[in-house]
């Protein structure tokens, strides 16, 4: 899973978009929150990305 960083906003404010185009087209999307996903495989500046516990 991978999640975008709360001090990423500006990527973060686009989420509902996507999850509205997402919607449109029938495909079931999900915005989550996290203080400790799982075990991270890959983080930078903007995201993390983790295999969940």
């Amino acid at each position: 899973m991978a999640y975008f960083k709360s001090t990423a906003v500006h990527l973060v404010d686009r989420v509902a978009g996507y999850l509205e185009l997402l919607a449109a087209h029938g495909l079931e999307c999900e915005r989550a929150e996290s203080s400790n996903p799982g075990k991270t495989i890959y983080e930078d500046g903007e995201q993390v990305v983790v295999v969940p516990w």
